[in-house]
């Protein structure tokens, strides 16, 4: 699964921007997939330690990728949203990288024959998991 994360991680990265951390990557996944969630959700989830899920979500909301809020339903924990223009202008347009790139550059031992075997892989495997 890491080696998964650092191929997608390399992907959305920008050209000359340096990949972010992959705990970072994994908080920010899970909340753009789960809606109005609370820390301790998350870190059930993505099986961080929850200081380092707070301080992750303190991050991304000063930088304005996800907003907080007092849960409605019970006033000591806090909800976490993707902030809403943030999807479409930030994780969409990313998640359409050309994963050959990454994968020869994260494996430049690897063919191109080979290189495009992982990345029609990869393809199956995100057509599957999103059926």
């Amino acid at each position: 699964m890491r080696l998964l994360r650092e191929i997608a991680t390399d992907a959305i990265a920008e050209e000359g921007e340096t990949p972010p951390a992959l705990g970072l990557v994994a908080v920010a996944e899970d909340i753009a997939r789960h809606p109005v969630s609370t820390i301790g959700e998350i870190v059930g989830r993505v099986r961080l330690a929850q200081s380092f899920v707070s301080k992750t979500v303190a991050q991304l909301r000063d930088e304005g990728i996800v907003t907080t809020a007092p849960d409605p339903n019970d006033g000591r924990r806090v909800c976490v949203t993707l902030a809403p223009s943030v999807k479409q202008e930030l994780f969409i347009p990313r998640g359409q990288a050309d994963l050959a790139t990454s994968v020869t550059k994260l494996h430049p031992n690897l063919s191109p024959a080979e290189v495009a075997r992982v990345s029609a892989l990869l393809d199956e495997l995100g057509a599957l998991l999103k059926a």
